[in-house]
């Protein structure tokens, strides 16, 4: 990807440090150090989402701030609440010292905060729980785990049915644009599930019986198709022609949903319209920010005798090893 357009050379640094780190919270790409603010307290809350252009975490059910920070007044259960930090704000957990980009949305945290202006400044983060590793945290919303067998996923309402086989019968999960499928550590569509699928999801609950998937980690693949006539595909890019419209694959394979075969080496040409989306690390770019040497998972569908890509994920930035 052409670093520069996205996420600019620091992300490009931040990911290369990655390629070492396993497990914890997302990709670890580590820090140390922290901006200091006058007036520190401490915050507790549970991650909604990280911004890491604009560099803050948002945080929801914020208790226990005990504070002499003008402005900003004591804050009880419930409370939404943005922290900013800075590019060498650390993260702490299980021993290891991570970024704030690390966190994930169900993450519970400790701050350490002071004022500044109108924001409050993170000088420090504790994880206090990790919402990959499950368990309960008191408030939070984020203490349910469905487990079960995928019944029907129905796209038109965004929900999953789970078969809980022997506890209490199926159950109905939502699902939005937040959620995810982890599979042997790959990311996946909603959509891509299939009835027969084991799964676990981490849910939180959303008012009125409801629960919503954050987090949907595949313990077992074995569907049938629900349907979806879309085929997908990895490969290495070779060329993009930003007039014809064009990506040239090489050492591409089709990917038979989860498990990936189906050929190998070959070199096979996509076309995109002016719909189709780049995802990378969270954010969308145009197919013109590719670049050769890009590993890419493509969903396709097939358009006469060729193949239209409809979404684009960059699995190894090549500017980034």
């Amino acid at each position: 990807m052409k670093t520069a357009k996205l996420l600019g050379a620091s992300m490009a640094l931040l990911f290369l440090a990655a390629c070492g780190s396993t497990g914890g919270l997302g990709d670890i790409l580590g820090g140390m150090g922290g901006g200091g603010t006058s007036a520190a307290s401490e915050i507790r809350g549970v991650v909604d989402y990280v911004d890491a252009s604009a560099r803050f975490v948002q945080l929801t059910n914020v208790s226990e701030y005990r504070s002499n920070l003008a402005d900003q007044g004591n804050y009880g259960g419930g409370s939404t609440v943005r922290v900013y930090y800075e590019s060498n704000t650390p993260v702490s957990y299980g021993g290891a010292t991570y970024s704030p980009a690390d966190l994930e949305r169900g993450d519970e945290v400790a701050v350490r905060v002071g004022q500044s202006g109108d924001r409050l400044i993170a000088s420090s983060m504790t994880v206090l729980r990790n919402v990959r590793e499950g368990g309960t945290s008191t408030g939070s919303g984020y203490d349910t785990t469905v487990s079960g067998t995928v019944r029907y996923i129905d796209t038109s309402r965004r929900t999953i049915e789970v078969d809980r086989s022997g506890y209490g019968g199926a159950v109905t999960v939502g699902y939005d644009n937040n959620s995810f499928v982890d599979y042997q550590g790959r990311r996946f569509r909603v959509e891509d599930l299939q009835r027969g699928d084991v799964i676990e999801i981490r849910t939180r609950d959303i008012g009125g019986g409801r629960l919503m998937a954050d987090g949907i980690y595949v313990t077992r693949s074995g569907g049938t198709s629900t349907g979806s006539t879309s085929t997908h595909l990895r490969g290495t890019v070779r060329t993009v022609e930003t007039v014809r419209r064009t990506i040239t694959l090489e050492q591409a394979n089709w990917i038979q949903r989860f498990d990936s075969g189906m050929g190998s080496g070959s070199v096979i040409v996509l076309q995109y319209d002016t719909n189709t989306r780049v995802e990378f690390q969270g954010q969308l770019y145009e197919p013109s920010n590719l670049e050769r040497g890009d590993v890419i998972e493509v969903q396709t569908r097939q358009v006469g005798s060729g193949y239209h890509a409809d979404r684009i994920v960059v699995v190894r930035d090549v500017n980034s090893f």
